[in-house]
């Protein structure tokens, strides 16, 4: 990648002096013609901010990409709703039986399964390479991940890799598993340290230590379906240290986690206010951030971890207690972090603004290096919105309840033509990649993703820049096959189209 030469610093303090936005401003030391627009965001130093060949530092700001259409809704929380339910997690294993492809239903499981079918999800040999014993039935177990983790296809810590020098992608690693996210047991490893699950529409093998059992299906509904929540908006946030021992204190959870609500809040809330506990009068402070204060705790009195809730929003965190069943511990989320009560509205802003918060971020293979590859990223930032989407980038982009628009036929013109008709903020897929559209920019399309490597337009294909990061660029990148981004795009998921 290479460095762009922009005079960031004397756009940054025009726009100080001016006092305002969208002013064109003259570059310093360029012809009088060339033009910079000082726009109402971050400022990038250019020479130390690199970008991909054909994007400017500018374009790193999410203001840059929101411009007139940001209030658009993309999706209402009926439709979203409605999505999740005609497409509901499932897994499909195959009956030697009778010949016959089965699905499994996470939300609707039988109250026992055969054994023969559990060996076949687990792809059958898994009794010889890890020691595991598979009961003729099974009873499935349902457990809540306290902690962000991944799914493995096999019970093992190792890296495990073809290429001696790989170190981003284990073969291992199947899927990411968010925490307070509900699972299902079906098995055990032989050491007795791993549980074989079932996470919506993938199954692997996650650490014991990181689940938590539930008494019930019951139990696990509604911690894993809480009806009042607060959803991470940030890329992570981190739960402040207590003065006392807590489960919780330094845990890290990753946008779109949905945090249940503790009732003290809706017992002892009051709207638009909370009690200011330096008053002698106990009487009520405007409290005037952009939170719904009816969630908050109000009361002075009301003191979690040895510290007044005031300011906080009073949280239940699932935790594993001792005997290996959930247990729940109540902490506080302050206002100041970057969450939101319930899920967020699907505007293009809003979605823009979510898929920024990862501008830079390293990419993880299947939710390694507590991050994400691309179809990860789409789905974290869908989360924040209540979209239950599939863990396959193809999957996602082939969903046609989306809007699902097939393109592999279209000339590179005629897709230009059609994404320069697109709400930014919604997805675009090639074979292995999937994006998120920005807009249009000098007549080309533009993106952000979460990719591994790619080939910067003009480059030779074995000029490979190993990115492994989420970065913004146009669809005229290179794939190893020669072809543009553009040229490859299968899918564009629109649904006005």
């Amino acid at each position: 990648m290479r460095k762009k030469t922009y005079i960031a610093a004397y756009s940054a303090i025009a726009a100080l002096v001016l006092g305002a936005t969208g002013f064109q401003v003259y570059s310093a030391n360029s012809n009088v013609s060339e033009k910079e627009t000082v726009l109402e965001s971050e400022t990038y130093n250019s020479d130390l901010v690199q970008t991909i060949d054909g994007t400017d530092v500018d374009m790193l700001a999410p203001e840059f990409w929101i411009r007139d259409r940001g209030s658009e809704v993309l999706f209402s929380q009926e439709e979203i709703e409605d999505y999740n339910n005609n497409n509901p997690s499932y897994v499909e294993y195959y009956s030697e039986e009778d010949s016959r492809n089965y699905k499994l239903f996470m939300y609707d499981l039988p109250d026992s399964i055969p054994g023969d079918v559990v060996r076949a999800l687990m792809d059958g040999d898994i009794e010889e390479k890890a020691d595991v014993d598979i009961p003729e039935t099974v009873v499935p177990q349902y457990a809540i991940c306290i902690e962000r983790s991944v799914a493995k296809t096999l019970p093992s810590d190792e890296f495990v890799s073809d290429d001696p020098d790989e170190i981003f992608f284990n073969d291992l690693i199947s899927a990411e598993v968010m925490p307070f996210t509900g699972v299902v047991v079906l098995g055990e490893s032989g050491d007795g340290e791993w549980d074989f699950v079932l996470d919506g529409s993938y199954l692997g093998w996650v650490k014991k230590e990181t689940l938590a059992m539930c008494t019930d299906k019951d139990q696990w509904l509604r911690i894993c379906q809480p009806e009042e929540f607060l959803v991470v908006a940030g890329s992570e946030i981190v739960m402040d240290e207590t003065a006392v021992p807590t489960y919780s204190a330094g845990m890290i959870l990753p946008m779109g986690t949905r945090v249940k609500l503790s009732n003290s809040n809706l017992d002892d809330a009051g709207k638009g206010s909370i009690k200011n506990s330096a008053s002698e009068e106990d009487s009520l402070s405007e409290y005037d951030i952009s939170h719904d204060d009816s969630k908050m705790a109000s009361s002075s009195g009301k003191t979690i971890n040895g510290r007044s809730s005031i300011g906080a929003y009073i949280v239940d965190i699932p935790y594993r207690g001792e005997d290996g069943y959930v247990q729940m511990e109540q902490t506080l989320i302050p206002v100041s972090k970057d969450v939101h009560v319930g899920f967020m509205t699907m505007t293009s802003e809003s979605v823009i603004r979510q898929a920024f918060k990862f501008l830079g971020r390293v990419y993880g293979y299947g939710g390694s290096l507590s991050s994400n590859d691309c179809s990860g990223f789409i789905r974290q930032v869908y989360s924040c919105y209540g979209f239950e989407l599939p863990r396959n980038a193809t999957a996602i982009a082939q969903r046609s309840d989306l809007g699902c628009i097939e393109c592999s036929v279209m000339t590179p013109n005629k897709k230009k033509s059609i994404m320069a008709e697109m709400t930014p903020g919604l997805p675009v897929y090639m074979e292995g990649h999937i994006m998120m559209y920005l807009g249009m920019e000098g007549g080309e399309p533009y993106v952000i993703s979460s990719c591994a490597t790619c080939i910067e337009p003009g480059h030779d294909t074995e000029d490979i820049v190993d990115a492994y990061c989420v970065f913004v660029s146009g669809l005229d990148l290179v794939r190893a096959n020669g072809n543009t981004w553009l040229e490859d795009i299968n899918y564009i998921l629109w649904k006005e189209y």
